[in-house]
């Protein structure tokens, strides 16, 4: 744990350093550390990226959070704000023209996934492909903080970002919106009622549902863009329709009750060692996204900040050898740790393009669910900061 919080010391006066020039400079470092285990010592290459001011203006996050494509005010349902915590605490004597910047997420009232809204969405690729090669697949910590806002409605729940490796190109072959997730993998995440917090989780489906067919395409999905993103979501699903929340017991008399018990339960995890919090729990949805660590200690509070920490390690190449390892924190405290996972079918190969295996930090979110009782009922908003990615050969957080 010593060498832990050493690090990230460095990081954090190198970061201070950096942070002193404009906001509109790519924020990126690359650290040499050498790491003690064990008597043992071993030098490593870390690369870090991070986002913690923003601009007054949408089109100027362009550079800094690395995005495919710009974002536009009036056409993506962002804004950037003062910290609406620090003006409803600042002292009189304080401008709120000092105060830092946030930037926030949009969601009208009537919204859901397959609302007619443009969802907010963007897609960030922060860190250069060396980041994510070497001989063995590397560690990737992703971070951010999030507010919602006072009095918010929760409904059944809604997207929130998370990591995205691999290629999605293929028919149905996406990491989100029902597709196989063939040869990528994403860590969003989602709230639910009341607040719940859990990982939502798309990664290789024929390992974790071998008995489901998949879904017969009519059409090329090859093209992906973060509009593409919205879009695909919204996609109706040909196969069998297993709801994304706790309708199931209506389904389970049904022509499909076995498929949907299945879904109720964990047993797509079986072999893999998967901690969460007391009280919290799994559901294997073999149509959308694996729910792991639902509820329990995964608790959101609207009107607070919170920090959201995954530490991921991608497989070793190979079909579908067990080894990935995923961990998620809330406000610093181990709320996931899943090991044995298989996160790509065929895993991290070191002799392919790593361009190819770029790790993307993927912004989408948006209440749902694809059915109207997700909907927000009014305007609401989530708000962001401290967006930050690593990665390490080890796992130097431990």
């Amino acid at each position: 744990m010593q060498h832990s919080i050493l690090i990230l010391l460095i990081l954090q006066v190198a970061l201070s350093l950096l942070n002193t020039s404009t906001t509109h400079a790519a924020p990126l470092l690359e650290l040499n550390i050498t790491i003690t285990r064990g008597g043992q010592k071993k030098s490593d290459k870390v690369y870090h990226w991070e986002v913690d001011s923003f601009p007054s203006s949408l089109s100027q996050l362009e550079v800094p959070l690395q995005l495919e494509t710009p974002l536009k005010r009036g056409r993506d349902q962002f804004d950037i704000v003062r910290d609406p915590v620090l003006i409803k605490s600042q002292s009189q004597c304080l401008s709120k023209a000092t105060l830092p910047r946030v930037l926030r997420s949009l969601y009208p009232a009537n919204s859901y996934a397959r609302s007619k809204d443009r969802h907010p969405s963007f897609t960030s690729t922060p860190l250069p492909k060396e980041a994510f090669s070497g001989p063995a697949s590397r560690y990737i910590r992703l971070e951010y903080q999030m507010l919602f806002k006072p009095g918010f409605n929760w409904v059944k729940g809604g997207k929130l970002p998370g990591a995205l490796i691999g290629s999605e190109k293929g028919c149905n072959a996406g990491c989100s919106g029902g597709g196989s997730a063939e040869n990528c993998f994403s860590t969003r995440m989602m709230w639910r009622e009341g607040g719940q917090g859990e990982l939502y989780l798309y990664a290789a489906k024929s390992v974790y549902f071998p008995e489901q067919k998949p879904e017969t395409c009519r059409g090329s999905l090859n093209k992906r863009s973060s509009e593409a993103l919205a879009l695909l979501e919204k996609r109706r699903i040909d196969a069998v329709r297993i709801p994304e929340d706790d309708e199931y017991e209506s389904y389970e008399g049904g022509p499909n009750g076995a498929l949907m018990k299945r879904a109720m339960s964990d047993s797509c995890l079986q072999g893999m060692r998967v901690n969460i919090s007391e009280g919290a729990r799994n559901m294997c949805n073999p149509n959308y996204g694996i729910s792991i660590g639902r509820g329990g200690g995964f608790q959101f509070k609207a009107g607070q900040w919170h920090n959201v920490t995954q530490i991921v390690r991608v497989n070793s190449k190979g079909k579908a050898v067990r080894d990935g390892y995923l961990a998620v924190y809330l406000d610093n405290n181990p709320v996931i740790v899943a090991q044995d996972l298989v996160l790509l079918k065929n895993g991290y190969d070191p002799k392919k393009d790593p361009a190819g295996q770029q790790v993307k930090f993927m912004f989408s979110s948006f209440f749902g669910g694809a059915t109207k009782d997700y909907a927000t009922p009014n305007n609401q908003w989530i708000a962001w900061k401290g967006f930050k990615m690593t990665t390490s050969s080890s796992n130097i957080w431990e």
